[in-house]
């Protein structure tokens, strides 16, 4: 094959896997709003330009597939076929399909597929031979009431002959169609023809045997399948838009270039930090330092341009929830309605990529675990529709996500009785709710006691848990009772580089977030006391907090000074606020991570390295880490 035709091929499933992510969307908001002609239209184009295109680079297999979805789509839009659930549903289960086709296509350009059994069901439909359940319901009703006694009959009413259609009676008797559905029956009373009444037969219904779309668990299974299928088909699109600009321009550009464009940027704003910190002691030419002044400028931009490369909106996931929402619910016979704001924020594309999985799990535990049924709502006085809430903001350098449902809650006595049950928990202890609450993150925690496609294997929560710790993340929950349940997801915005601040502990350099930092301040004598049990204490405008020393939790010798004749920084915690004292703060500046060695990395307190202005690497420290890790260690120390 020529590099210009695979060229040509690569490019179309790539394009193909945008615009089967855009259809899937298109398919979802039409199951809300079935009489929207303009997005019948755009669904139609895009079945359309697929079908063709997979055709012209020579992917026949697609073409022939999609052509059939086309046909569909084309009597859903010319009105020969009503919309329903259930042809939404055969819709989204194509275009699962032609998204596995488009990942493995990707793999080998020669893969053959197995298509039939969804053009028979694409066939049924377009034939009229498909039904929702509910119109099947409908159905047997009347045929049910075709049986019961006539009016006529137990009114002693006589039938006029005259009435009566022979060669149909006939034809149904053949059909073995009940004759008493070929006549109508009228009094024997004058009646005007407005109030004549015919009385149709009904026909048998024969649903789709091989349709299986509300029986749910395997549909849920097919749904993880395809997301990932969807996960590997993806390959990098970075846009940039010009808000001065009514044109919006894209490129596409290799992520790994984009990374090696950001470690060259990373060295070159430490190589800026170790001229600006020279430019006064070593340089006294006025012109070199006004030049490194404008240096720095330079520098903070085309930082800012690299790092905005690398950052995509979180849009794209959070619609993905739309169709795991649907699926879950559909499964457990509940209805959902989800909201989803925030989309435009935008965040790394490396810690993008590792939210996804997380995201599904508490979505869907919100579902199954969070929700009450349809008859459990009702009966506490809330609406039969439960509501999700996915909502996306930035909080200083951090993407906070949360999900919020508003069902049951988390009862703290069936978590802390599973606890007990599974030896996680001493029966004789006294801990908080709260805390009791955390254990659903525990590995192979579950609280139900049956094991289905959507729940009971304990694997789900701990996901998260371990997913968004690798991002230097953190998960925390809130609940209450009758109310629903909260989960909030807190993430660093990007992973290469981050607003530091400088201090000095002895001889040693550190680097703090200015995320975790809250103020800094020079204690006053008579603002610190000591208190049994927790030491020295700082008296914080009225707020008494406990200052740790970083000279202590990280355990360096260094002259012994008392906490007045230090720098106090009040961090912020899971807790609440946490006191560390220094010896100096240095300076503010932007500093660029370094992954720590394989000797080091599992190092509590830590996050990373970084290289300092003097050339010098210091660890970036992580205070609540730091801190949580001490205080287990005192707390193990005073129970021993």
């Amino acid at each position: 094959m020529e590099d210009f035709e695979k060229e040509l091929k690569l490019d179309f499933l790539e394009e193909a896997t945008q615009l089967l992510e855009s259809t899937e969307q298109a398919f979802l908001q039409l199951e809300n709003d079935m009489t929207n002609k303009e997005l019948i239209d755009e669904i139609f184009r895009f079945a359309h330009n697929l079908k063709g295109t997979s055709r012209a680079v020579g992917f026949g297999v697609v073409a022939e597939f999609t052509h059939e979805v086309e046909n569909l789509i084309l009597k859903i839009k010319q009105d020969e076929i009503e919309l329903n659930d259930t042809v939404v549903s055969v819709l989204l289960e194509c275009n699962d399909h032609i998204t596995v086709m488009i990942a493995d296509l990707k793999e080998d350009f020669d893969k053959t597929f197995e298509s039939e059994d969804l053009i028979t069901q694409i066939k049924q439909v377009i034939a009229g031979d498909l039904i929702i359940e509910e119109e099947q319901v409908v159905a047997e009703a009347e045929i049910e009431a075709s049986e019961t006694p006539t009016v006529a009959e137990d009114e002693g009413y006589t039938v006029d002959e005259d009435l009566i259609n022979h060669d149909l009676l006939a034809e149904l008797e053949a059909m073995n169609i009940p004759s008493s559905d070929a006549f109508a029956v009228e009094e024997e009373k004058p009646v005007s023809s407005k109030e004549e009444e015919e009385v149709l037969p009904t026909p048998e219904v024969n649903p789709l045997p091989a349709m299986n779309v509300f029986e749910g668990s395997e549909n849920i299974t097919n749904i993880q399948d395809v997301q990932k299928k969807k996960e590997e088909a993806k390959k990098p699109v970075l846009k940039r838009e010009d808000k001065n600009s009514e044109k919006d321009e894209s490129i596409r550009v290799s992520l790994s270039r984009v990374e090696t464009l950001n470690n060259f940027v990373g060295e070159l704003v430490i190589l800026q930090s170790v001229l600006e910190q020279q430019k006064y002691a070593a340089i006294k030419d006025e012109l070199a330092i006004k030049s490194i002044g404008q240096l720095s400028k330079l520098c903070k931009e085309i930082q800012e341009i690299s790092m905005s490369l690398r950052m995509i909106p979180i849009k794209t996931t959070l619609q993905k929830m739309n169709r795991i929402v649907r699926d879950t619910s559909k499964t457990l016979n509940k209805k959902v309605n989800l909201v989803l704001s925030g989309e435009e924020t935008e965040i790394d594309k490396t810690v993008l990529e590792h939210l996804a999985d997380p995201l599904v799990h508490i979505v869907r535990n919100a579902v199954d675990h969070g929700l009450e049924s349809t008859e459990e709502r009702i009966s506490s006085g809330k609406s039969e529709k439960g509501n999700v809430n996915i909502n996306a903001c930035h909080e200083g350098n951090n993407l906070v996500i949360e999900v919020s449902d508003d069902g049951k809650g988390i009862n703290p006595d069936i978590i802390r009785s599973k606890a007990i049950e599974k030896g996680l928990l001493s029966p004789s202890s006294t801990i908080s709710d709260q805390e009791v609450i955390q254990y659903i993150f525990h590995a192979g925690f579950s609280t139900k006691d049956e094991v289905s496609e959507v729940s009971g294997r304990g694997v789900g929560m701990d996901v998260v848990k371990t997913n968004i710790e690798k991002l230097s993340g953190d998960v925390r929950v809130k609940t209450e009772m009758g109310k629903g349940s909260v989960f909030k997801i807190v993430l660093p915005l990007t992973m290469a580089i981050i607003d530091g601040m400088i201090i000095r502990v002895g001889t040693e350099k550190f680097v703090i977030p200015i995320a975790q930092v809250q103020e800094s301040l020079k204690p006053r004598k008579e603002d610190i006391h000591f208190a049994t049990g927790l030491g020295d204490c700082l008296n914080l405008r009225g707020k008494v907090l406990p200052v740790r020393k970083i000279s202590g939790l990280l355990k360096i010798e260094d002259v012994k000074k008392g906490i007045e004749e230090q720098i106090v920084i009040i961090a912020k915690s899971k807790s609440g606020l946490i006191a560390v004292a220094v010896d100096d703060i240095i300076q503010q500046q932007q500093v660029v991570i370094k992954k720590l060695g394989n000797e080091i990395k599992d190092q509590k307190g830590f996050m990373g390295s970084s290289i300092l202005g003097d050339g010098k690497p210091a660890f970036i420290v992580d205070i609540d880490d730091l801190c949580s890790v001490s205080n287990k260690a005192s707390n193990g120390q005073k129970a021993a």
